[in-house]
């Protein structure tokens, strides 16, 4: 009835006591900017760790720790942060890893600071200019702790956008790691030692960002093309598709994602002659994955395939595999049979645009068999395909020729 509804209604929105109304006011007065984070909670646990030795950790400290680091994805605590010098005390606490210090607390420490980093330029600007902090935060690639590791290279990431970007004062301390080659030499460490599969997808993630853009004519991929690091990409492939059978193709879209990333990276190392031997030295294993990549049922292009084709081409002089032509010209029909299907995605990289891609480059690849691969293997492998599959190699092998009459340099 109307009587009940009223007193329904009075229980569901409360009169504001006039206790209340100052409880929220001071709330208000100690919230951090637009959040209803409390300051005073935020400068009390900062001075809990910039006061801590070692011996104060406790589930308390954890969870108040843990409680800060969610906090650091506003920029308004990021700002209350830096203007009470966090980063020094970070830096400290970083220092004191190979002591007393648990991996917890400077997995933690990390992972704050690359939040920071996600949310405000200024704090990757500021970090560019702390030697300290970035030696310190450089020698974590000794520790085994997976966990660290892997805020360490989110860190890392986070910073690795500002060398992509048109600015003359974007911080270049990443850089100076990426031409010495000893970030290569952290990463290939890593894909060869690590069986945590977060660190490893991180980690190719994070390759996959510096080595697939070039800006300014900087080509970062040349600092990562050893045969170092391409035996450090097979090690990760074996461990995070150990079970992983290409007749059921990637079973959900991080496997998809993993390889996306692994196929790049390699496929970037192909624009030089660094990468190019880098590869070569390892023909064989590589040949094998990417054609238990090209193997998977195929319904359109997509970039893993690209980068794959890419990959084999670039092998082509010392690898050539009669199974892998075999596929590709499979693949190859299909989209001929595809081509001229409409699509209403207008993208850069719609469907339509890969499977054209796609098409060029398995018609590339085609020729350069046609040129460099021994005449009666050659026979050998096409006699294994049926007639049409034949006449589109050819027919790929003419089109190349008529294009450029020349010499092919591969």
């Amino acid at each position: 009835d109307e009587q009940s509804f009223s007193r329904e209604e009075t229980n569901v929105n409360p009169t504001l006591t006039d206790d209340l109304i100052e409880d929220l006011e001071k709330m208000k007065g100690d919230a951090i900017g637009s959040t209803l984070y409390s300051e005073r909670w935020v400068l009390k646990t900062l001075m809990q760790i910039s006061q801590f030795t070692g011996s104060e950790w406790n589930d308390e400290f954890e969870s108040n720790l843990c409680s800060l680091w969610d906090m650091t994805l506003e920029k308004d605590v990021v700002n209350l942060l830096m203007k009470h010098d966090i980063i020094t005390i970070i830096t400290r606490i970083i220092g004191l890893s190979s002591t007393s210090t648990s991996s917890r607390l400077t997995e933690i420490m990390v992972g704050l600071l690359g939040n920071m980093c996600c949310v405000s330029e200024n704090v990757r600007v500021e970090l560019s200019q702390r030697e300290d902090t970035i030696s310190n935060l450089l020698h974590l690639f000794d520790t085994p702790d997976a966990p660290v590791l892997i805020q360490l290279i989110r860190l890392l990431h986070a910073t690795a956008w500002d060398l992509l970007k048109e600015k003359d004062n974007m911080p270049s301390w990443l850089e100076n790691e990426l031409i010495s080659f000893r970030l290569c030499n952290y990463t290939a460490f890593i894909l060869k030692s690590s069986t945590n599969d977060e660190l490893l997808y991180g980690v190719l993630e994070f390759l996959n960002t510096l080595c697939s853009v070039n800006i300014n004519d900087k080509d970062f991929s040349q600092y990562f093309a050893t045969s170092d690091l391409v035996r450090g990409m097979l090690e990760s492939w074996g461990q995070l598709f150990s079970n992983w059978s290409s007749e059921d193709g990637f079973l959900n879209k991080y496997h998809k994602k993993v390889a996306e990333h692994w196929t790049a990276v390699l496929s970037s190392f192909t624009g030089h002659v660094n990468g190019r031997a880098a590869l070569c030295d390892n023909y064989k294993n590589i040949g094998e994955i990417i054609y238990e990549i090209i193997r998977q049922p195929f319904e359109s292009a997509d970039v893993v395939l690209i980068s794959a084709v890419n990959i084999l081409d670039s092998l082509v002089r010392v690898y050539f595999s009669r199974s892998t032509l075999k596929r590709l010209l499979i693949i190859l029909n299909t989209l001929y049979q595809n081509a001229g299907e409409t699509s209403a995605d207008d993208s850069p990289l719609n469907s339509e645009n890969l499977d054209v891609i796609l098409q060029d480059c398995i018609e590339n690849y085609c020729a350069n068999v046609s040129t460099v691969v021994e005449q009666t293997l050659l026979n050998e492998a096409l006699s294994e395909c049926c007639e049409n599959h034949v006449l589109l190699f050819w027919k790929a092998v003419n089109d190349r020729q008529a294009d450029d009459p020349g010499e092919r340099v591969i």
